[in-house]
């Protein structure tokens, strides 16, 4: 495998709904970078985290490795990681196969599941990761 990927539990729904927005160039340019690691023609291994990611080395709202972005602070996005992991089966630290985790992605969480898994998100309402899950990127 080429690499690993460090992600959040969550982040595991967020690549899938990715559209080339967000919080500013460096952000959306480290998404796209690691959408494509993610989704890419060779499996890349990813290690789940708590805490920030290679997602949130080019986020504003990663401060001292916590997320402060969202009502709740760091205490919200926990909450959804843990909603995540418990959906997948798969504990923190875990080490698996980019493709081998988007399969189960898609094979264990609903698109209508985000509503509950997310709430509060504010990337929630565009859709956009619905629309994701439901094209089944894998």
């Amino acid at each position: 495998m080429a690499g690993t990927l460090s992600l959040r539990a969550h982040h595991l729904l967020c690549v899938f709904g990715f559209r080339g927005l967000g919080y500013g160039p460096a952000f959306v340019t480290n998404m796209r970078h690691t959408v494509e690691r993610f989704f890419g023609d060779g499996a890349v291994e990813v290690v789940l985290v708590s805490g920030c990611d290679d997602v949130c080395a080019a986020c504003p709202h990663a401060l001292r490795g916590q997320c402060s972005a969202e009502q709740g602070g760091d205490g919200a996005v926990r909450t959804r990681d843990a909603e995540v992991l418990r959906r997948l089966g798969l504990s923190e630290g875990c080490r698996t196969d980019s493709s081998s985790l988007a399969q189960l992605v898609v094979d264990r969480i609903a698109p209508e599941q985000l509503s509950t898994i997310c709430a509060g998100c504010q990337w929630l309402d565009a859709g956009y990761c619905q629309e994701g899950l439901r094209h089944r990127r894998v």
